[in-house]
């Protein structure tokens, strides 16, 4: 009997002592573990439904949670030494077809967050932030400006620009004229040059005129077309009030 409850002591000792051999403890407020470190991965797998097992209204539906009350942030911060085709410091894997990541704050904020290179960022990097596969267009997030230019200040290729332009430089039918444009007229000795305003970057355009007058006279030169959309056209008249009027084309 006394050798019997001898077995049973040692076994019960070993049962116990057996977590702290194989498995460092977490000690919270110093680093963890000490000495060699981990080696193998330290999982934390739970099983807690949407809107259940939270502490606090509201809070249910995470396995685990790291929180600083403080006002001064710092709910969490991972860190790694990746090199370039490692794995990456952090990754949300979705097994199914829900969202991977969710990036929060008050309406009060003045961004969501940063995605920057090194520690200042107004420092300039010429890298792309991230990279994607996606090829839809992102609900609520199209960029306003490109280099800063509007969508109206781009002539797509294959486009084809015309104006009917009076002698006065009154402008009737036309296709990319400015709202209310009107072309303005420049007299130098006997030439008359026209400046018509289209919309567009027409530098990589070229433009085509022709009189409309059945009595005009003297030669029609055409500019090359500017990156401020403006066209310009010479009349090199017989007298200086001679200018008559003309249809000019742009092919982009």
């Amino acid at each position: 009997m006394h050798t019997k409850r001898i077995l049973l002591a040692t076994l019960a000792a070993g049962l116990v002592a057996a977590p702290a051999a194989n498995a460092a403890p977490i000690d919270g407020g110093k680093r963890n573990p000490s000495g060699s470190g981990y080696t193998s991965e330290t999982q934390i797998i739970g099983q807690v439904a949407q809107n259940a097992g939270g502490h606090a209204a509201n809070t249910g539906g995470y396995v685990t949670r790291q929180s600083n009350k403080t006002d001064s942030g710092g709910g969490a911060i991972y860190g790694c030494r990746a090199k370039a085709g490692t794995e990456s410091c952090v990754a949300a894997n979705n097994l199914n077809n829900g969202d991977a990541f969710r990036f929060q704050t008050t309406e009060a904020a003045a961004t969501i967050g940063q995605l920057r290179f090194g520690l200042d960022i107004n420092k300039l990097v010429a890298k792309p932030p991230f990279v994607t596969n996606g090829t839809a267009v992102v609900k609520n997030l199209n960029a306003d400006k490109l280099d800063d230019k509007s969508a109206e200040d781009f002539v797509e290729k294959g486009t084809l620009l015309f104006a009917a332009v009076a002698a006065d430089g009154a402008i009737g039918a036309n296709r990319g004229i400015v709202a209310n444009g009107r072309a303005t007229v420049a007299q130098e000795g006997t030439n008359s040059t026209f400046s018509v305003p289209f919309t567009g970057d027409l530098s990589k355009c070229v433009a085509t005129a022709n009189p409309t007058d059945a009595d005009a006279t003297g030669e029609l030169i055409v500019g090359q077309p500017a990156a401020n959309g403006t066209v310009a056209v010479t009349q090199k008249n017989a007298t200086a009030d001679d200018p008559y009027a003309f249809s000019l084309q742009v092919t982009c």
